[in-house]
């Protein structure tokens, strides 16, 4: 039996006086900060710490009211009452920034004695990092007037589009052939059925799933070209050197590390290919497999019941380390887990650490393959940084930047295999775990990357030009084409497969954080196979860290450089330590 969330430990409920108390309390400390303009600078340490953490108790405010409608909105995209809502806050969001935006402004304007003198004072030592990425968005910001217009108009152009494509996916209706019967299935019962047993559902279900985005491909074509163009304009305006660069600012990194990182990637692409052609002589398909066969299982599909599933997961991190285990064991004994799949829920799986005195809560769809246990582990590690981090961070280093962000998650994925492995004694069950492991990494390095060049192409071209549903369709082809070579044949119908992914909407550029995320993961995982237990009270201080530290310090804290091409290699040469012993079994079977 699945589980739903119990959010009143945020809110009462969608009309809980207490979060129009709230959003006016933000409100008034915006007003009163106005009193601080254009003597910043005039400050002394103590009066400007105070300052900042009056500026972050508004930005708690307003996290804790924006998140609270943003998850009722996940939970139930179509319910009248949480839309409502979640558009209410977004108005005030942008209203009560706007106050706020001459902050940011004015203390990028900072001489450079001033500002080296705030860091440099141990009564600013919270607020260090903070400041120093505020001031990697000066060279790109603009008059307070314009700045507010942006912040203004947000609400009517990129946030709009992604509000409309996410309440109008979430309702989408699949009308599929299961078994000889036609089936109506909801988002969260359709995308599991791509794993499903039999072959003929498996073909039916991605032919119906991708037709539907092509059916719709108008609106979805507008969603889409409108986020290209808001950014584009975003980039003329601010003058930024690529239409990238707002990704590596948010990311806290630069473009030589991430250049350096795709390109290894690239490089790698045989290990997509190779693990498609081996997976093809498996299935009896030659030399390529079939594109609906892409996620096929290769011994009989496990189901996992929801307890199951609880018990794996929290069995991974209690026998990683008791405490661990026991914050994990929080978030189901606090139900702070919705898994249940429902029609209008929010597709795909996330979690939102709200702010350091609130506790994390995890969304996903439990739909009990093995793939659902893993999707757990994963958003369960998420959970676990946001509780690790709320120890010491105030909520200015409260989040870490989207490439390190996947720690705790992706290495939870690695003890929860750790433990499987374990259990498993028998060559189909290994044979099972590889697949999944090689399969689970193709998708978040190799895929993600991927998904950043069709990205950067579709940003180029369609900044300048209304792109057609059939010319973002051919520019995916391409990229697919070059990532699996000839080791898949695609169906049609999956050119339309980038309508599907969200993700280019959200947030410029964020995939790319999946794929360093992972190769850096397993770059900290080897480290831990070699120290042990020793390496525990140091993954525990990365996590502690939250957003404080650059990730670059973050590596160096361990004795990696991730400068450096044989750091990301490193990640690669495990995984094709893993494509060989999947290679031998079928080699055998052949």
């Amino acid at each position: 039996m699945t589980t739903t969330w119990d959010l009143t430990f945020v809110y009462k409920g969608y009309d809980d006086p207490q979060i129009n108390e709230d959003l006016e309390k933000a409100n008034q400390l915006a007003e009163d900060l106005a009193k601080y303009r254009n003597k910043l600078a005039t400050l002394s340490s103590s009066e400007f710490t105070s300052f900042l953490q009056q500026h972050e108790k508004i930005g708690t405010y307003l996290v804790q009211c924006g998140s609270y409608g943003s998850l009722l909105f996940s939970q139930e995209t179509t319910n009248d009452n949480f839309k409502a809502l979640f558009a209410k806050i977004q108005q005030k969001n942008v209203e009560i920034g706007n106050k706020l935006i001459w902050i940011n402004l004015e203390i990028n304007k900072m001489n450079p004695e001033t500002f080296v003198k705030f860091l440099d004072d141990p009564k600013m030592a919270n607020y260090h990092h903070y400041l120093q990425v505020l001031r990697l968005r000066e060279p790109y910001q603009l008059s307070e007037s314009v700045e507010q217009i942006i912040n203004q108009k947000a609400l009517v152009s990129a946030s709009a589009w992604v509000k409309f494509y996410e309440e109008y996916t979430a309702d989408f209706k699949f009308e599929v052939e299961l078994e000889g019967e036609k089936k109506i299935l909801s988002q969260g019962d359709i995308r599991p059925k791509f794993r499903d047993a039999n072959p003929i559902t498996r073909e039916n279900v991605f032919k119906t799933y991708y037709q539907k985005y092509i059916d719709d491909s108008i609106a979805i074509s507008h969603c889409y070209n409108n986020i290209w163009k808001d950014h584009g304009q975003n980039v003329d305006l601010r003058k930024y050197p690529s239409s990238m660069t707002i990704a590596h600012i948010r990311n806290q990194t630069d473009e030589d590390i991430v250049e350096t990182m795709m390109s290894v990637v690239k490089k790698n692409y045989t290990l997509i290919q190779e693990y498609y052609k081996t997976k093809a002589k498996l299935m009896g398909q030659g030399t390529s497999i079939k594109g609906s066969d892409l996620y096929a299982p290769i011994t009989k599909v496990t189901k996992y019941s929801w307890k199951e599933a609880e018990e794996a997961v929290l069995g991974a991190y209690n026998d990683f380390d008791t405490e661990i285990g026991q914050m994990a064991q929080i978030l189901f004994d606090k139900d702070l887990i919705d898994s249940e799949i429902r029609q209008g829920k929010r597709t795909g799986a996330f979690c939102a650490g709200l702010t350091p005195a609130l506790m994390p809560v995890i969304h996903m769809s439990f739909d009990g393959t093995s793939d659902g246990v893993a999707t757990l582990a994963h958003e369960m590690g998420h959970a676990l940084h946001d509780m690790f981090s709320a120890r010491k961070q105030t909520l200015f280093n409260y989040h870490p930047p989207l490439v390190v962000a996947e720690t705790a998650s992706v290495f939870g994925e690695q003890i929860l295999t750790s433990k499987l492995l374990k259990t498993m004694n028998d060559e189909d069950s290994k044979l099972t775990l590889l697949v999944n492991q090689l399969e689970d990494a193709i998708g978040t390095i190799s895929r993600q990357t991927m998904y950043i060049f069709f990205e950067k192409e579709c940003h180029l071209k369609g900044a300048k030009q209304t792109l057609s549903f059939q010319e973002m369709s051919d520019i995916w082809d391409k990229h697919v084409k070059e990532a699996y070579g000839d080791s898949v044949n695609f169906l049609p119908e999956q050119s339309a497969n980038w309508a599907s992914i969200p993700h280019f909407l959200f947030t410029r550029y964020y995939c790319y954080a999946y794929s360093f995320g992972m190769l850096f993961v397993l770059g900290l995982y080897q480290k831990y196979l070699e120290e042990g237990s020793l390496f525990i009270p140091k993954l525990k201080s990365i996590l502690e860290a939250g957003g404080s530290q650059f990730p670059i310090d973050l590596a160096a804290s361990v004795g990696l450089d991730i400068r450096k091409e044989e750091f990301w290699q490193a990640g690669f040469d495990y995984l094709n330590g893993l494509l060989a012993e999947f290679k031998e079994i079928v080699e055998k079977r052949s």
